[in-house]
């Protein structure tokens, strides 16, 4: 039993002290404009993640129109919660208004044009607006008709 003990107690006390090392060394690491901790493992990971610009041909526009249209999702201003946003006029770099759901992309688009996986859609007056989600702007604009 008193073996049982002392090894028990032995275990504490080399927890104890990991743990106040590496609470010191996180306390360290950050850094002291953004309070991100700094990563030691390659490769490093930007701390405001950003998606490439989209740079999408003619051809990839038109799948993008024929999958879209397939697709039940238009904008119904007959909801409350879209009411709102009759009046937008949307433009590149314009933000969504808050009233908009952006929806993802059909699977079956993103596997032909892989770059569209980050980005989402609405169907909105007419027109397709491809979406970045993490700021919700719009990047590209597809006429429907």
């Amino acid at each position: 039993m008193r073996k049982f003990i002392s090894c028990a107690a032995l275990a504490g006390a080399i927890s104890a002290s990991i743990a106040a090392s590496a609470v010191s060394s996180l306390a360290g690491a950050e850094t002291a404009d953004s309070g991100a901790v700094i990563q030691s493992v390659p490769p490093p990971v930007s701390q405001k993640p950003s998606i490439p610009p989209l740079q999408l041909s003619d051809e990839q526009r038109t799948k993008i129109r024929q999958a879209v249209s397939a697709e039940h999702s238009d904008v119904s201003f007959a909801l409350k919660k879209a009411k709102s946003a009759e009046s937008f006029t949307p433009s590149i770099g314009a933000a969504l208004p808050k009233g908009l759901t952006p929806h993802p992309l059909p699977r079956p688009l993103i596997y032909e044009i892989p770059a569209l996986k980050r980005y989402s859609y609405v169907k909105f007056k007419d027109e397709v607006l491809i979406i970045n989600p993490m700021t919700r702007k719009i990047v590209e604009m597809l006429p429907i008709g």
